[in-house]
């Protein structure tokens, strides 16, 4: 009963596939796109992506859980949300972030939407070399992996 009545709320939503450590660190790195979350936790770039393409999400005690991965901040730690409310505004409002992006571009004359793209290019260059730095530091490989994977998806979001 339960299985059915949860089933039937979520019909017709696609999840994101799910990729291991492996394919996070090579694929950024081969200029493959197509970055996958790690086992277990999913950095808030890719949850924005993720969400955007449709992937289920819900609440568990104060974290956020998209595609089965418990959403992780730029330095590996689990988000805690005060109440299920905020966490799901969070979800809902990350879930927009592509779609207002993709809205600027297109609203965009060519030239300018290229400069756009090239100023956030330069600002997740930075920020993917901070995430990095943070999965050097973390002991936990499943976040390590995550991390690694944000940092990739950050690198290769605007390419050219």
């Amino acid at each position: 009963m339960f299985s059915g009545a949860f089933a039937s709320s979520f019909a017709g939503r696609q999840a994101a596939q799910a990729g291991g450590f492996s394919s996070a660190f090579a694929l950024p790195f081969a200029g493959v796109g197509g970055i996958q979350p790690a086992a277990g936790y999913i950095g808030p770039c890719m949850a924005q992506a993720a969400l955007a393409a449709g992937a289920l999400w819900y609440v568990s005690g104060s974290a956020l859980v998209i595609d089965g991965k418990r959403l992780i901040g730029p330095a590996g730690k689990v988000y805690a949300f005060a109440s299920e409310a905020t966490a799901e505004k969070w979800a809902l409002s990350a879930a927009l972030v592509p779609v207002r992006e993709a809205q600027i571009i297109a609203s965009l004359p060519a030239a300018t939407a290229e400069a756009w793209k090239a100023t956030k290019r330069t600002r997740l260059e930075v920020i993917a070399a901070q995430v990095v730095s943070a999965a050097a530091k973390t002991a936990d490989a499943d976040k390590r992996a995550a991390l690694i994977a944000e940092a990739g998806y950050l690198l290769g979001k605007w390419a050219a």
